[in-house]
């Protein structure tokens, strides 16, 4: 089965493609905090859809109130950010502010393509890692998308995964690393996955220098 491909607009002409190896551990920032409060109730009984955050070391879910199903509530969500009440209890991000928005519907293709702004690939040190991991789980929660190809102004980013730099499409296989302890990094979370919707899904451990991923296949 083809994975389904989402893809978001750039919203800042970039200097490079790369994220770049990281050739000595660096300390994690936490990217400054978004300036609207999430909202993390809302009617029980309502859309709702799942996002990926960071705590420690490893990526931990989060659910979010929707006005309606999709991609573009998820990535909006995933943007937000933590409430002020989960970064109290260690829940943090390692995306910084930035736009995320849909180019064009999903295809019933296997891959989603993402391209992003300079903010993304300004992220640095371990966030770099963790940062592409949110993205990735983030959008592999609908049902049929399985991986994730990020580019920027057209073309393909190179991002870090577990076993080093790839322009290739990604998935949740490539950040065992930090996948949730309890869950297979392959597995999406436990729970109803938000059903996919055309009309509006179109829809960093450091990277190892000098080594490179195995392909992988994309459309």
């Amino acid at each position: 089965m083809r994975r389904a491909v989402v893809t978001l607009a750039a919203v800042a002409v970039l200097s490079g493609c790369g994220l770049g190896a990281q050739s000595a551990p660096e300390p994690i920032s936490i990217p400054r905090p978004s300036t609207t409060e999430p909202e993390v109730g809302g009617d029980p009984d309502g859309p709702r859809v799942r996002v990926w955050f960071v705590r420690g070391s490893r990526l931990e879910a989060a659910e979010r109130p929707a006005q309606r199903p999709g991609l573009t509530p998820a990535l909006d969500a995933l943007v937000a950010g933590p409430s002020r009440g989960e970064v109290v209890e260690g829940l943090r991000t390692a995306l910084s502010p930035q736009s995320l928005t849909p180019d064009r519907p999903a295809a019933a293709d296997a891959v989603v393509t993402i391209a992003v702004s300079r903010e993304f690939t300004e992220v640095a040190g371990g966030n770099q890692l963790l940062a592409t991991a949110q993205v990735v789980f983030t959008v592999t929660e609908f049902p049929g998308v399985e991986a994730v190809r990020i580019t920027a102004d057209g073309s393909p980013v190179e991002v870090p995964t577990d076993d080093g730099l790839t322009a290739q499409p990604v998935g949740r296989d490539d950040y065992a690393s930090v996948a949730p302890p309890d869950q297979p990094p392959g597995t999406p979370s436990s729970g109803e996955a938000p059903p996919a919707d055309p009309s509006t899904a179109p829809p960093a451990a450091p990277s190892t220098p000098g080594r490179r991923r195995r392909d992988v296949t994309g459309p």
